[in-house]
């Protein structure tokens, strides 16, 4: 069962983002929109953070209409959306519903002291961006890099940050399409949650439902952050704090662990068809084709 709300909140992820590009009149199909996505899903799991195929499929998005940046810009878009639809579901389930947890004893944490502990995730991204900076300038090649990297916005970034901006534009005039985007996502992660908290109930883990509403999508928030692949262990980590700082079994440490793993395994199991499409090239548009005449195509 919850296997199969992870599938039907994916028709649903995929509704939201046809729907954003519906708005920008880019026509691709739901069926090439769902392929993109499962290869999205695939990469999500073998880049950096848990968002690294947003990149892949916003990349291979464009060769299905001639609105690239429209296209690109419409990922980044659906993304902005599913992330403050987390941040908006935590802070209702935590306020507004009702929950018992476990009373928190001098000394002890609670789900925001378990939080403010990751405070280090945040200065370790900092540093290594500044140290690739760094090893840029240092580098001859590396500022010849950053020095092509200039040009190249100088000649081409006037034209993408006018056609963005006309993006945008077209976005704010289309107000009901982007609430209806942000029900979509609250219906999309709200399923996916459902099947965790049958996973969680199976397990014997005594915890009221409305933290599952508010631990998961913090932990996904999380996930985001580029410090592993797939946001391994990240996510793994930020639920079980969470459940030992609500719980009140004493071996809810290894029941939240079973759930963690449960979580990340079901995660795999569904990129497995994104291998496929890729292996297979059915990301791609059917009248996609290269001709190589002469080493050029």
């Amino acid at each position: 069962m919850a296997l199969g709300t992870w599938l039907a909140s994916q028709f649903i992820f995929v509704s939201r983002w046809l729907l954003l590009l519906r708005v920008q009149s880019i026509k691709i199909s739901y069926w090439a929109a769902f392929r993109l996505h499962f290869l999205g899903i695939f990469y999500n799991n073998c880049l950096p953070s848990a968002v690294g195929g947003d990149f892949i499929r916003a990349g291979y998005a464009t060769a299905h209409t001639d609105k690239k940046v429209e296209a690109v810009l419409s990922v980044f878009v659906d993304r902005f959306v599913g992330i403050t639809s987390m941040i908006l579901m935590a802070a209702v389930c935590y306020r507004f519903i009702p929950g018992k947890p476990k009373q928190v004893e001098a000394g002890q944490k609670g789900p925001i002291g378990t939080l403010i502990e990751y405070w280090w995730v945040l200065a370790l991204i900092a540093g290594l961006v500044v140290l690739v900076l760094l090893g840029f300038l240092v580098h001859t090649k590396g500022r010849g890099l950053l020095k092509k990297g200039f040009t190249f916005i100088q000649q081409s970034g006037s034209a993408i940050l006018r056609k963005s901006h006309k993006a945008m534009i077209i976005y704010w005039n289309h107000k009901i399409a982007f609430i209806l985007a942000y029900f979509l996502s609250f219906l999309c992660q709200g399923v996916l949650i459902v099947g965790m908290l049958l996973i969680g109930k199976n397990l014997g883990i005594d915890c009221p439902a409305k933290y599952y509403f508010v631990f998961f999508p913090v932990a996904w928030m999380i996930g985001t952050v580029p410090v592993s692949i797939g946001g391994l262990g990240i996510w793994e980590n930020v639920l079980i704090g969470f459940f030992v700082a609500v719980g009140t079994q004493e071996n809810i440490a290894y029941l939240a662990s079973a759930l963690a793993v449960f979580h990340r395994m079901l995660w795999l199991f569904g990129s497995f068809p994104g291998v496929i499409i890729h292996l297979c090239g059915a990301h791609l548009p059917k009248d996609f084709s290269v001709d190589y005449q002469d080493g050029e195509s």
